[in-house]
């Protein structure tokens, strides 16, 4: 928190559409708990500010639709530099994968733009908290989710690279990027993914992710 007021939450925007940060720091501008000092087009922009300062926000509002970077992306760093910010994915996308792996990836929240004002002031506040935020959408698809895969089962466990692998894929890598991640060869990484599918008993990525995420293996 930046703010002199103790009782002021400090909130930073990454957002490249320029007019709905504009809208939505308007939004937040309006309200006496909330201040809004810095919005970011760019993760670069984000991160340099990040880097060359010792401001830090309470929560930021994080879009996934991004350039040059996925939020993704975006939000795993985040995670490793900074463990315990807030960070709640404000963004027109309901795909089932990013939703997972932005919750899977430590997302506090994950609201869509179509929310009404008070929905996202209401998100922003929650989070703060302590609590999560979703939008109804975003909640029953989990909720589908869940329900369509069953209970948690026993699965045959993964090796620790295995484990990587899974994870790194959570996180929304490609098959390429795994690979460089782990300097081990793309033949290798379809490999592990093979053995994961089979220990998963699942045939796709989407199936894999989202049965890793019910069964907290990462």
């Amino acid at each position: 928190m930046i703010s002199g007021d103790s009782t002021t939450s400090c909130i930073w925007i990454l957002e490249d559409h320029e007019v709905f940060a504009k809208q939505i720091r308007r939004l937040i501008s309006h309200e006496t708990d909330l201040t809004c000092p810095h919005h970011f087009t760019s993760a670069a922009d984000l991160f340099d500010k990040l880097k060359f300062t010792t401001e830090r926000p309470d929560l930021l509002l994080l879009d996934l639709g991004l350039p040059r970077r996925s939020g993704l992306e975006v939000l795993a760093d985040l995670r490793q530099i900074l463990p315990d910010l807030k960070v709640l994915i404000l963004s027109a996308s309901d795909d089932r994968d990013k939703v997972y792996r932005a919750i899977c990836s430590g997302a506090s929240g994950y609201l869509l733009k179509t929310a009404d004002p008070e929905e996202i002031l209401s998100g922003i506040r929650d989070v703060i908290h302590g609590a999560s935020a979703l939008s109804a959408p975003i909640a029953s698809m989990i909720l589908q989710g869940f329900a369509r895969y069953g209970p948690v089962e026993h699965i045959e466990p993964l090796t620790s690279r295995e484990e990587e692998v899974l994870r790194l894929l959570v996180r929304g890598l490609i098959k390429k990027e795994i690979a460089d991640e782990l300097l081990i060869s793309q033949h290798t990484v379809d490999m592990h993914l093979r053995s994961v599918y089979r220990k998963l008993q699942v045939r796709s990525q989407t199936e894999a992710v989202s049965k890793a995420l019910r069964q907290g293996l990462v």
